[in-house]
């Protein structure tokens, strides 16, 4: 893990603010000799090296150690691998020692407890432990809270990048299936045209030349144009009259402003596929209405085709294309769509698509 500067400033601005506290602390616990008589007069509670009280620095030194050893050891080996029981006994053992380190080296001057008071040096030390345990427990609480609050940010951001993953993955997983299944239906239509040798034939290819340009280039971006789209549209619907006969009636109409916003490619392509694969019959008049509003930021599509007989598995099932678009739409759009879809409204097939295309 790479140690920026700043966090080193951080750090040691923080700990020389932080432990001039009990510093301080000490010197309040310090007798006044000063006002007192001379035989109750004490010497200094601990012993100095060039101008250095030694207690407090080997209690300040323990507690820088113990904030690190239990922010990078203790919690990720012993607390991360629940290893509570462990990890509880080590604080302790930790707290023991860093209370205790004042006074051991104390202990260690030639001087200590020379002309002291007792009752008072023990009134004293008592205090003194006290502080220092609760510098300790207040240095337990930092230490631990930081770190666990850097383990939960750091899953957060791995479990955001997941699932970005995730969901690009997906995304591209399903614009794969409907580009293919776009591609079958037309391929198809076009070799039927060219069985009854078919004068549209050449029309037909060059229209699909153009669709499939742009499925193959400005497709792959993640948005585009809502006017590339409707502009895809209308060459979908002209590939489409060129098998259809003068039974058939097609309504398309795209209104408003449609060069100032962008929408996810592919995503209206589903709903005008159905209605051309179950709005269409050989035998009877019929009628597809395709409406395309764009108002601010928010898109509103009206797809209608008559019911046919033939049809009625549309209400149960609305193929592969459909059910992709759903998936894309929730992906794509989340609580920024709603989409109603009435299978036989009137004897028509309806389905209603608002988009708040806002980015």
């Amino acid at each position: 893990m790479k140690v920026k500067p700043r966090d080193i400033l951080l750090h040691i601005t923080g700990w020389i603010i932080f432990l001039s506290i009990p510093h301080f602390l000490f010197e309040i616990l310090e007798p006044m000799h000063h006002h007192m008589p001379p035989d109750h007069a004490m010497p200094p509670p601990f012993p100095r090296f060039l101008g250095i009280d030694l207690p407090i620095l080997a209690y300040n030194t323990s507690l820088i150690a113990f904030y690190y050893f239990n922010s990078f050891f203790l919690i990720p080996m012993l607390l991360g691998s629940r290893r509570r029981i462990w990890y509880s006994l080590s604080v302790i053992a930790c707290m023991i020692i860093v209370v205790a380190s004042p006074a051991i080296v104390a202990s260690l001057s030639p001087s200590h407890d020379m002309g002291v008071d007792m009752e008072n040096h023990r009134q004293m030390a008592g205090i003194r432990i006290l502080v220092t345990t609760l510098v300790f427990a207040i240095i337990y609480i930092i230490s631990t809270g930081s770190r666990l609050v850097k383990e939960w940010y750091s899953a957060e951001q791995e479990t955001k990048q997941i699932l970005l993953e995730k969901t690009t993955a997906e995304l591209s997983f399903l614009k794969a299936q409907i580009n293919p299944h776009f591609l079958f239906n037309t391929l198809n239509n076009i070799y039927s045209l060219s069985v009854k040798r078919s004068d549209q034939t050449p029309e037909a290819v060059l229209l699909l030349a153009d669709m499939m340009r742009y499925v193959l280039s400005d497709a792959q971006n993640n948005h585009v144009p809502v006017e590339s789209e409707t502009n895809y549209l209308s060459k979908f619907i002209e590939l489409q009259k060129i098998r259809l006969t003068n039974k058939v009636t097609i309504e398309y109409n795209v209104t408003g402003d449609v060069n100032s916003n962008i929408i996810a490619p592919m995503i209206l392509v589903p709903f005008i596929e159905n209605a051309f694969k179950f709005g269409i019959s050989t035998h009877e008049p019929s009628t597809i209405t395709i409406l395309i509003d764009v108002k601010g930021h928010t898109l509103k599509m009206k797809a209608a085709n008559r019911v046919f007989p033939t049809s009625h598995l549309i209400a149960k099932s609305s193929g592969i294309g459909l059910i992709n678009v759903k998936r894309r739409l929730s992906l794509l759009y989340p609580d920024r769509y709603r989409l109603k879809i009435d299978p036989n409204k009137d004897g028509n097939y309806i389905v209603e698509l608002e988009i708040n295309l806002s980015v």
